[in-house]
Formats: C-alpha cells, structure tokens, sequence
C-alpha cells in the first residue's frame, strides 16, 4: 500500500473530493482531511508548555546516550520480535 499527501487550497478541497468518487470502491482506503492551521495552532501552544520542555529534555538526553554508546539504539523489528517472545514466554 503506498501513502500520497497533497496540500490542497480550502477552496478546491469540495472538487477534490469529488475526484475521488469517481475511483474505484476500495481504492481509497483510508481518506483524511487535516486542517494544518488548527495542528499549526496546537503545535504552537504545546511547545510553549513545561510539558514541551520536559519532553525535549528527556529526548535530548536520549540522543545524547545513544551518541556516547552509554544507550544501545536497536532496529524496531528487533526489539518487536523480543517483545513477541517475551509475551509467549509470560502467557
């Protein structure tokens, strides 16, 4: 399956829309439509939080670790895969 993100002027969105009802049932599998000046918005109020700046903290210290060795940085299917063996392993 493969993702395609188009940014479309808010007045052409209606004629996208009707684009797509022309396609094939089951082409479309997941359709969503964002509002980027509302997720600009809350962005911008999160970074302005304590909470923001806690959570920049901890993921600097992370990339920090992970940079002198101190944390190992292991692919996702790895840890994935140990997380399945450890779930059959408990149940």
């Amino acid at each position: 399956m493969q993702t395609i993100q188009f940014d479309i002027d808010d007045n052409h969105v209606d004629t996208f829309l009707r684009l797509t009802e022309i396609l094939e049932d089951g082409m479309i599998k997941n359709l969503k439509i964002v509002n980027h000046d509302s997720m600009n918005d809350e962005l911008h109020h999160y970074t302005k939080t304590t909470q923001f700046q806690k959570d920049k903290e901890i993921l600097q210290q992370r990339f920090s670790d992970i940079e002198s060795g101190k944390t190992i940085c292991i692919p996702l299917s790895d840890g994935l895969s140990d997380l399945d063996t450890f779930i059959d392993n408990i149940s």
